[in-house]
């Protein structure tokens, strides 16, 4: 994520070569390093994301003969598609990592525009010290290198009995806590769509019936509804919508069923941005209710992952209160579901969505169970809310993360800055705190031509975001619609973001401009956020302090070596 995926998507090759050398798997008497089979699954995953997905892996080096194995299995089903096993927590880098990423993004970074983001000045004591580690090993030249080498040379491998018997017990665990699992069939991406949604509609308001219909229309005419598995919708009980919602809350809008014009004119939200018929509270528990019914489906195999088409949407209603176009928290209330019904410990929600989700935001504010990361336009709706230094409270601190754009409109965002914060902030985060479901707040009001929103991205970094998604979790992701408000992007960004989930290349960028992240918009944000959550997530690592330099203790060790020869 530092390094190797933010050149790579600034380059935007046309083709992808992997040097596959499992001699840094764990167990190889080469390379003597500790990473599990199933992390090449993971690597490979990413590469996929570029080039049209044109990957070749070539076979190199690898010479543990279980390892090995494992580890180019895992590389294969990653390259078929399958989901990748989930990884242990990714936190607390080692020293050695963190000095090197330090030294290559220095380097680099005047070449690339993607590194930019880390102020690097201080990692010269670190190049200075890997120079200084070099010079202590003797040059190859023509008068001192082997005339002949050996074709098959034995690697003789000096372990002491406890060590080695260690070393297999090592090798035994990293397989057994990634097993190989079946892969799903035809219809492994789940989707739920009931016209039904449609009854709830005022007038030529921008949250309308057509949102849901523009996206199903763009599944049918692409073919990718058949590839699907369509999943019943349902009504959230009272029980359900009260695992988020106050039961005041409850009883209030369900009034609206039976009141009059008049009197729904009256409780007319103008100053909360909500508007209210006889259909909406009908229309609200069928939203959560489906969604619900796509999380049962994936936590019990049904499918892998899902996109709901529902409406409203709901990242905007807060526990007491609707707001923004949203009554009931349609994805607040199945964290709280999975929570309650499956004991998920671990829950992310990424929400993509140009406004960001403050009540989404403020149900988990204290909850270090949740980790909620939200993109957005720091100035737009809901107002003083989504500033980056408002990271929680109490057990909760770290776990909101709001990756506000402190300059969205001029210029406007495009894919390079969206892709760019998931590369050196949200997939960091996420691998460190290792969910075991991801939930989406799929908003499509940042794409270009929006009424609402004053983006520019495009089906591209909705696509691409999906796709980084989908390693995490055993690949359990729910997506589920939030805004979007232009009928055609929403036609076209649904259907990217299905095509994603059911396993095809992900859409590449078009445009050279949406390939590199703006400095007024992203680079300034990320280097903010980075600065504010380094605290509490150790993968969002600065520059080590120079009192950890090895320069001395090297000297004084290469004296000691002079001093015995002589």
């Amino acid at each position: 994520f530092n390094i190797i995926l933010p050149i790579a998507y600034e380059y935007d090759p046309d083709l992808v070569l992997v040097s596959a050398g499992y001699d840094v798997a764990l167990g190889c008497p080469e390379g003597e390093m500790k990473v599990t089979p199933d992390t090449f699954a993971h690597l490979t995953h990413y590469l996929k994301g570029l080039a049209n997905g044109k990957v070749m892996v070539l076979l190199e080096g690898g010479y543990c003969i279980d390892t090995l194995a494992e580890s180019a299995a895992w590389t294969l089903r990653s390259l078929l598609g399958d989901p990748c096993s989930p990884l242990q927590a990714c936190a607390n880098p080692d020293l050695t990592v963190k000095k090197t990423v330090a030294c290559c993004k220095n380097i680099l970074k005047d070449y690339w525009q993607s590194l930019r983001i880390d102020l690097t000045e201080k990692s010269q004591v670190w190049i200075e010290e890997a120079l200084h580690k070099r010079s202590l090993n003797e040059l190859a030249t023509n008068e001192n290198r082997p005339t002949q080498y050996d074709l098959t040379p034995t690697l003789i491998i000096d372990r002491a009995e406890e060590q080695s018997k260690k070393l297999q017990q090592d090798i035994k665990r990293a397989i057994e806590l990634a097993p190989h699992q079946k892969p799903l069939e035809r219809g492994a991406t789940l989707l739920v769509y009931d016209e039904l949604m449609r009854k709830f509609s005022v007038g030529n308001h921008c949250e309308r019936p057509g949102r849901i219909v523009a996206i199903w229309k763009g599944l049918k005419s692409r073919g990718l509804d058949q590839r699907c598995t369509m999943i019943p919708s349902r009504h959230a009980t009272k029980d359900e919508i009260l695992l988020v919602h106050t039961n005041r809350f409850y009883d209030d809008l369900e009034t609206t069923k039976t009141q009059t014009k008049k009197e729904l004119q009256k409780r007319e939200g103008v100053s909360r941005s909500v508007d209210y018929t006889n259909e909406v509270f009908d229309n609200a528990l069928l939203a959560a209710g489906s969604c619900l019914n796509m999380v049962d489906a994936i936590m019990t195999d049904k499918g892998r992952n899902g996109f709901a088409i529902i409406r409203p949407p709901g990242h905007h209603a807060h526990s007491g209160m609707d707001y923004g176009f949203c009554y009931f928290n349609n994805v607040a209330i199945c964290a709280r579901y999975l929570q309650k019904n499956y004991n998920l410990q671990r829950i992310l929600i990424v929400d993509f969505d140009y406004h960001m989700g403050d009540g989404v935001k403020d149900v988990f504010y204290e909850d270090p169970g949740v980790l909620y990361i939200s993109l957005h336009c720091n100035d737009a709706f809901p107002p003083n809310e989504g500033h980056p230094k408002d990271s929680g409270k109490d057990k909760g601190l770290g776990f909101n993360v709001n990756i506000g754009w402190l300059n969205f409109v001029d210029p406007p965002a495009v894919d390079a800055d969206y892709i760019n914060a998931f590369h050196h902030v949200v997939l960091p985060m996420a691998y460190e705190f290792n969910p075991e479901f991801v939930l989406v707040c799929a908003g499509f009001d940042a794409a270009e031509g929006d009424r609402i929103g004053w983006g520019k991205l495009t089906a591209c970094a909705y696509s691409q975001m999906t796709h980084m998604l989908l390693p995490l979790a055993n690949g359990r992701v729910l997506e589920v619609l939030e805004g979007g408000y232009c009928l055609h992007q929403l036609n076209i960004c649904g259907s990217a973001c299905v095509a994603t989930l059911l396993g095809d290349v992900p859409v590449r960028c078009s445009e050279d401009s949406a390939k590199y992240p703006q400095d007024d918009v992203s680079v300034r944000t990320i280097q903010m956020i980075k600065d504010i959550h380094r605290p509490y997530w150790s993968s969002l690592f600065t520059i080590p302090d120079q009192d950890d330099s090895e320069i001395d203790k090297l000297a004084e060790n290469l004296q000691k070596t002079a001093s015995i020869k002589n």
